[in-house]
């Protein structure tokens, strides 16, 4: 395997989790590899996947990469906000097992642990693959910019549409990404009934993909023609000519609302935009690589989206801690000490 920017999955259990890993390491140019640690190629051979995922040993790994960045959420973890790794051509990005994350002695090789600042505290991780995407998307362009730091970032926050989401995993991962960037409502248009309606096996699958026995986010049910009065629509998408996504203001307020649409079922230039507010706003996820070989996840492209406008978003303002004032009695006992006065030793005391 030829040395490139390589995206690693290290204890990967489910073989659909790897190959949608494979996929968003496709959307950026990148290489993906995996440290199997839990028999993955026997189970990609078991459900039937064409290829065979390309392992390497943790030795292979070090020899052919430098630097190693680890991507999970542990103790000294840097924002991927900002984070400059520098040259790309040998740098592997390390993403964990879906419930231990990255192994101990991978870790320990790794130059640096960068992670996605999350908001909920209940929801307070990604998919594997929608998480490696948002990673990919910020390294491949250099870091990007810092996230932003205000007074009350809820006032930024924009109201968010899901617009026909095709398949009820995709639109279940993105609401759980959703609810992680701090949405606590989110309008859904579910024109394929994939959500609000089909069998009991699918409304399990995709509230188990949304981690709904965590998560609080309230699901408004739109209908499609339906109209609102919002100031703004932003229509995000892969839809080329549109501004770029981390060019685009995406944090107006409630005031603004921000369409995630499946790009494989909605035809945004057949849509009536205006439907949803007095100015409509193309926003274009510029990816790098959309070529034969890319294959569309709904769940990857959202989050992306929904991590850019989550760093416009911001955090709050970290407070400065005053020094606390000492007691009123400790302050009037060193006004008393420092009064002239006259000093009295016991000696002195006992000659009466």
């Amino acid at each position: 395997m030829t040395a490139s920017p390589t995206l690693i999955g290290d204890g990967i259990e489910n073989a659909w989790n790897a190959l949608t890993l494979h996929h968003a390491a496709d959307m950026f140019g990148w290489g993906c590899a995996f440290r199997d640690r839990k028999d993955l190629r026997a189970d990609w051979q078991r459900k039937q996947i064409a290829g065979d995922p390309v392992c390497l040993s943790l030795a292979e790994i070090c020899q052919q990469h430098e630097p190693i960045v680890a991507f999970d959420n542990g103790d000294g973890a840097v924002p991927l906000y900002g984070y400059q790794p520098g040259r790309l051509d040998r740098l592997a990005l390390v993403v964990g097992n879906e419930r231990r994350g990255i192994s101990g002695d991978l870790v320990r090789e790794a130059k640096r642990r960068v992670q996605v600042p999350m908001v909920s505290r209940r929801v307070n991780c990604l998919n594997v693959a929608a998480s490696a995407a948002v990673a990919l998307f910020y390294l491949s362009k250099g870091g990007g910019g810092k996230q932003y730091t205000r007074v009350d970032p809820h006032r930024n926050r924009p109201e968010l549409l899901l617009v026909g989401a095709g398949d009820h995993v995709e639109l279940g991962s993105t609401i759980r990404s959703a609810a992680a960037f701090g949405w606590n409502r989110a309008f859904v248009e579910d024109r394929g009934e994939v959500w609000f309606g089909g069998d009991r096996l699918a409304q399990s699958e995709g509230r188990a993909a949304a981690r709904r026995a965590k998560n609080a986010i309230r699901l408004v049910k739109a209908a499609s023609d339906r109209r609102y009065a919002f100031d703004e629509v932003c229509v995000v998408s892969l839809t080329p000519g549109g501004q770029p996504l981390t060019r685009a203001n995406l944090a107006r307020g409630p005031r603004q609302l921000v369409v995630l649409v499946d790009d494989d079922h909605v035809d945004i230039d057949r849509e009536d935009w205006n439907r949803l507010a007095r100015a409509v706003r193309q926003v274009t996820i510029d990816l790098p690589a959309t070529g034969s070989d890319f294959v569309y996840h709904y769940r990857l492209t959202s989050t992306v989206a929904l991590a850019e406008v989550a760093r416009q978003v911001g955090v709050r303002t970290p407070k400065t801690r005053k020094r606390p004032r000492p007691p009123v009695y400790d302050r009037l006992l060193r006004t008393l000490l420092e009064d002239d006065g006259e000093t009295v030793y016991l000696e002195d005391l006992e000659e009466y």
